[in-house]
């Protein structure tokens, strides 16, 4: 999926043309190219007539919500009741900056949720038309080609049938190493007693742990909850 996302963003930098900064006071040279300042004015007039659905998404890095225009964009969209489905890759949950900026908006209204599949940094409205940022601190790239606006909602909305809510996930379990070690244990399907030996942990301690962790990461299963926590990158599946 990983692929699937790069090869997405490359081809829409082909077909929007040419990337345009969003420059306060120019104007498209001819239609129907427009720069992600118009763009962003006409879908805000939209949003603020019926309701507009917007996906999106923000790749692992030094704080991705850097993007003045974007971020503005994101808090004037959910002022005016938009609604927005976000995805985030797990790497994200270490970063203070980032994780205080997805409270705010989660405030707002904003769904959020965890995916270890990184997506690019993009936001697609209605599945119509949508705004790319190819590589950090690039012009954002305007994507009003049909088709290559549905391919990022139909990626968007596999990942985000994938992910875990924002809600499930703490910034502090990605450094708790004892967590981390029981939900190892508990999806490795060892015994109670056994799981308790190898962490050396009692019985009943350990099953007090596990109960935690379930209700933490709302799953009614151990197994469901290995698979939480390797979706939000807090145990690695694999081991």
């Amino acid at each position: 999926m990983r692929d699937q996302a790069q090869q997405l963003a490359e081809m829409a930098d082909r077909l929007s043309g040419r990337e345009i900064a969003a420059t306060p006071g120019t104007q498209p040279p001819c239609p129907p190219v427009e720069d992600a300042r118009t763009v962003a004015a006409r879908l805000l007039q939209r949003v603020g007539d019926r309701v507009v659905r917007a996906q999106c998404s923000y790749a692992e890095g030094p704080h991705e919500f850097a993007d003045p225009f974007l971020d503005r964009l994101h808090t004037q969209f959910l002022a005016r009741n938009g609604e927005m489905r976000l995805l985030i890759p797990s790497g994200l949950l270490r970063d203070e900056e980032a994780l205080a900026r997805l409270d705010e908006l989660a405030a707002s209204g904003a769904q959020i949720r965890i995916s270890p599949c990184e997506l690019p940094t993009a936001t697609v409205f209605d599945g119509r038309v949508g705004l790319l940022s190819s590589t950090r601190g690039a012009p954002l790239t305007v994507i009003s080609d049909p088709e290559t606006a549905r391919a990022m909602s139909v990626l968007h909305n596999a990942v985000w049938a994938r992910a875990v809510d924002l809600s499930s996930a703490h910034a502090g379990w990605i450094d708790d190493d004892s967590a981390a070690r029981v939900l190892q244990a508990a999806s490795r399907g060892y015994t109670d007693e056994k799981a308790a030996r190898v962490l050396g942990l009692s019985v009943r301690t350990y099953r007090r742990r596990v109960a935690a962790l379930l209700d933490r990461l709302d799953a009614t299963s151990r197994f469901q909850a290995g698979v939480r926590a390797a979706q939000l990158g807090l145990i690695d599946a694999s081991a």
